[in-house]
């Protein structure tokens, strides 16, 4: 099953108080990383999310905090040194941090929703996706844009392609409300599923497999200490 878990950023105050308690349960590189970064609002998604993916991976399968170390492939996608059958993925926007977990290669995609110039999506979307999004009614063209760039952003993180496979090389359509993906003329064989995250986000997950969870499963910091074996 894909297992999505999201986690929402503390105030800038209260994380500050609790850096170096949850700062502990991180290698010493991760650490420096987050101290790397100019903004505490950066350092704090970047500690949260792999607070987050080493929580949800030890309480799933079972595995001791000092087993999970993390590669990275070379287009940046995170995976589990010297494990099989276990796959995640982060993402983070706006107020969340998220987390997608599963049996097979998975990628999730939140996104903070916000004003944009629609015509990005001529330079982003396929021909068939920029034609539906200005079909729309002005009102439901932001919801949808994001809708798509999410699933499109989730299915590239699957993948571990980045942008070097172009979002506008492959389209996302609904078939009976499900959206799935085309390609050259033919679907393609992942599974898309969107998800209520909030009025002010937009998440979406892709898998290789078609079992999903039905709902995000919210977490705060002390439940991510309790999962950490």
């Amino acid at each position: 099953m894909v297992n999505i878990y999201g986690v929402k950023l503390l105030d800038e105050l209260r994380f500050l108080e609790i850096k170096g308690l949850v700062s502990a349960y991180l290698p010493d590189d991760s650490s420096k990383k987050a101290s790397s970064f100019k903004h505490a609002v950066d350092a704090q998604r970047q500690i949260i999310g792999e607070l987050l993916a080493r929580a949800t991976l030890s309480s799933t399968f079972k595995l001791a905090n000092s087993d999970i170390r993390f590669q990275y492939s070379e287009h940046k996608k995170p995976y589990l040194e010297n494990q099989r059958d276990m796959y995640f993925n982060i993402s983070h926007s706006g107020e969340w941090v998220v987390c997608a977990l599963s049996r097979k290669e998975v990628g999730v995609d939140v996104e903070k929703i916000r004003k944009i110039n629609f015509n990005v999506a001529r330079r982003f979307f396929s021909a068939d996706e920029v034609g539906h999004l200005f079909s729309l009614p002005e009102k439901q063209q932001l919801d949808y844009f994001f809708d798509l760039w999410t699933l499109k952003e989730s299915y590239l993180k699957t993948l571990g392609t980045g942008l070097t496979k172009p979002l506008s090389s492959f389209t996302v359509s609904e078939e009976f409300g499900v959206p799935k993906l085309h390609e050259g003329g033919k679907g393609l064989d992942v599974y898309l599923k969107k998800y209520n995250l909030d009025s002010r986000h937009k998440l979406s997950a892709c898998a290789f497999e078609g079992d999903f969870c039905e709902n995000i499963e919210r977490l705060f910091i002390d439940d991510l200490l309790r999962m950490i074996e």
